[in-house]
């Protein structure tokens, strides 16, 4: 694995008037690696991520430094950066993050043609392929279709295919299986995993929720209050972890048993 990290942070500071929401946060992402940020309503996951994206309100003050593929990033609105340290997102809500009115064909297509110089006919083939790889069933009808007419985790799964279309070094999604069943959320969560594992592109997962990132990640930032309260690999973090607050989020997750796994002939239909 490079020795360089696609994202890192540190000593970030976010003030949303004069709320501190975020207070002296570090950590890195290797190229690759799958890394959750972890945490409670209201501990400040969001707006991390919504920092890293370049998305954050006009009344947000930040402090620190987040560096994208070496560059400096965190006074730069995602409109204005530079190519190389771009960011894909992949939001919770499907349906507001598509345009209603324009078919999923014709959004899929622009990254493509826009960062890629594809032909019109290149493009629309490599639109179908994408999808075809998220095991989205009949992908030559489905770029003909709005996202109204689709089902969340297939609006979803476009959603990530979008992300995908953009090869960016780094990907971002914010709880994107908040709002779906437990079916779907397991066939989001595998192609988020198989994006990342057919590219060198990295993710930063953010979620409340232990059982999803314990599907996904190889490792976890836990956040309490804006702060990092504890960091490592995953596994270890379930097995040994040492804070309060992680020692009774997976007390809590072993209360709730994760659902037995769906089989992917099925999944491919949701």
């Amino acid at each position: 694995m490079c020795s360089d990290p696609v994202l890192s942070v540190r000593d970030l500071r976010i003030k949303i008037g004069q709320l501190q929401v975020v207070d002296g946060l570090s950590f890195d992402v290797m190229p690759g690696e799958r890394v959750c940020l972890l945490g409670a309503s209201g501990s400040g996951k969001s707006f991390t991520a919504k920092a890293v994206l370049g998305l954050l309100p006009p009344n947000a003050r930040t402090q620190g430094s987040i560096r994208i593929q070496g560059q400096e990033a965190i006074a730069t609105p995602a409109t204005q950066r530079p190519k190389n340290s771009r960011v894909s997102m992949v939001f919770q809500d499907s349906l507001s993050a598509l345009n209603p009115l324009v078919s999923i064909g014709s959004q899929l297509r622009e990254p493509f043609l826009r960062h890629h110089g594809l032909s019109r006919s290149a493009a629309n083939d490599a639109t179908v392929a994408l999808l075809a790889s998220l095991d989205l069933p009949d992908p030559q009808r489905l770029i003909k279709r709005t996202p109204a007419e689709l089902s969340g985790g297939q609006r979803q799964r476009v959603c990530i295919a979008l992300a995908m279309a953009c090869k960016t070094s780094l990907m971002v999604a914010d709880e994107p299986t908040t709002a779906l069943d437990v079916v779907t959320q397991a066939q989001v969560l595998r192609a988020l995993h198989q994006h990342t594992d057919s590219s060198a592109s990295a993710l930063l997962f953010i979620t409340h929720d232990l059982h999803a990132a314990a599907q996904l990640c190889q490792r976890a930032v836990i956040i309490e209050r804006g702060m990092m309260i504890e960091s490592g690999e995953l596994d270890t973090l379930i097995t040994s972890p040492q804070h309060p607050f992680t020692q009774a989020l997976v007390a809590a997750a072993h209360n709730v048993q994760p659902p037995e796994v769906v089989p992917t002939d099925y999944l491919k239909s949701v």
